[in-house]
């Protein structure tokens, strides 16, 4: 989206113009959440009139697809910071539960592809607020998709009526109802931004080439729904012909017959009796619905395990591609991740020194170590595959270290001088016993 509107009055239009993309958003939503139910039912009624009839099973391969792949904050990242007290930085991010925020929409980024982050600051407590924002609520003008410059917030309401929305830019802000009338604040009459920079940190899961809110991942929730309409097909199925159907010949038509075990059915000349073997075709349908799964979860590069099906399927071989193909991923993520944590404490600084000034000097910044993501090793085993190496001389203890943490030793000369540093301390140590 390209230009700029200088007045609060098109903000609705702007927010009414791309009904479809937020649509899309709060559907990918609902099935994130389990709420794909009456999705499937729409899909069931497109082909059958007793849609209704229908039982709706779901196994959620979109949250189980996106918490694996969303791995960049499942373990907390250490943060270094220069130029200011480190304790008062780490308060700072524990004020705000950054961590717990960040994991939360890394979650939504692999989601949604795009994500917002707000930084606002809480009159009661005097401290910073961390909050994501999804596409769905949110409108951007940009002319680089880094750089917005201006971003309007949906809050729905119950209603249509109890709608507002928040309109920035990095001189202005404004408050609006449904109408885009200017809701009056008290303590800030003049609609001015007190921060001179918009307190939004866009989060993308690729390189953004011109767009704000980056497309792709349809497939997942194709793939989903699919999966729902078998399962909601299969226990039809089952429902249908789990019992045999009993069939007579040779009587009338409105003719009721009284069968049991301890009954003795009579029948005329030449009249038959039996039960029908169900034909249900559970088999086809099974293997349809895990090929469905086994495809996904392989374009996803989750591994098949990953849904609990015949795990002995999938070769060590297989498994460790599929390991390589997460870390390649990971990879990708920290190095957005990055970015985005510096804009982060850009932003934040901005918005705690408008309200506190001097908490955080001009001109600190922000290093992050995020935690390594292990293969499935044993601590013994690692240890055991370290000493193995180290034994034949291919590692010495400087690699065994960096190996463990790259991101806080991600050269020999700092991996050095820290082991150094621990050799002198147990010297030490055992001076003093």
């Amino acid at each position: 989206m390209f230009g700029f509107g200088a007045s609060n009055r098109d903000a609705i239009k702007i927010v009414s113009r791309h009904a479809l993309r937020k649509e899309g958003i709060n559907k990918r939503l609902r099935y994130y959440w389990d709420d794909s139910n009456q999705d499937t039912l729409a899909l069931i009624a497109r082909r059958f009139a007793n849609h209704d009839q229908f039982r709706i099973f779901t196994v959620n391969i979109v949250r189980a697809i996106t918490d694996k792949r969303a791995s960049t904050y499942r373990l907390p990242p250490r943060r270094t910071f220069t130029g200011m007290d480190q304790v008062a930085g780490d308060e700072l991010y524990k004020a705000m539960n950054a961590d717990a925020v960040l994991k939360k929409a890394s979650r939504y980024l692999e989601l949604c592809k795009t994500v917002a982050l707000q930084v606002d600051w809480d009159e009661d407590t005097a401290k910073p607020v961390l909050r994501v924002i999804t596409p769905n609520n949110l409108d951007v003008i940009y002319r680089d998709p880094s750089k917005p410059t201006r971003v309007i917030v949906t809050y729905p309401g119950d209603t249509r009526e109890d709608t507002t929305y928040a309109d920035w830019t990095s001189t202005g802000f404004a408050r609006l109802d449904h109408r885009g009338s200017t809701i009056t604040t008290p303590a800030n009459p003049a609609g001015v931004n007190p921060y001179g920079v918009l307190p939004f940190v866009p989060w993308f899961d690729r390189l953004p080439d011109n767009d704000f809110f980056l497309p792709g991942g349809a497939d997942l929730f194709e793939a989903q729904d699919a999966i729902n309409v078998g399962l909601s097909n299969l226990w039809r199925a089952v429902e249908m012909q789990a019992h045999g159907q009993a069939w007579a010949s040779g009587i009338g038509a409105n003719e009721i017959l009284q069968f049991g075990p301890d009954r003795v059915v009579a029948l005329p000349a030449n009249g038959q009796f039996g039960f029908a073997s169900p034909n249900a075709p559970i088999s086809t349908i099974l293997s349809a619905i895990e090929f469905v799964l086994r495809e996904t979860a392989a374009t996803y590069g989750v591994g098949s395990d990953l849904f609990d099906l015949s795990k002995v399927a999938e070769s060590g071989s297989a498994k460790h591609a599929g390991r390589l193909d997460l870390k390649e991923v990971r990879q990708d993520q920290i190095a957005q991740a990055r970015t985005m944590e510096a804009r982060l404490f850009e932003t934040l600084k901005a918005v705690v020194n408008t309200h506190a000034p001097g908490t955080i000097p001009d001109g600190a910044t922000v290093g992050i170590d995020f935690a390594e993501q292990q293969d499935q090793l044993s601590e013994a085993e690692a240890l055991e595959n370290a000493q193995i190496k180290t034994e034949l001389g291919v590692w010495s203890p400087v690699d065994v270290l960096m190996d463990i943490n790259p991101d806080g030793y991600p050269d020999r000369q700092s991996a050095f001088a820290e082991l150094m540093r621990r050799r002198d301390e147990a010297q030490q140590l055992s001076n003093q016993i």
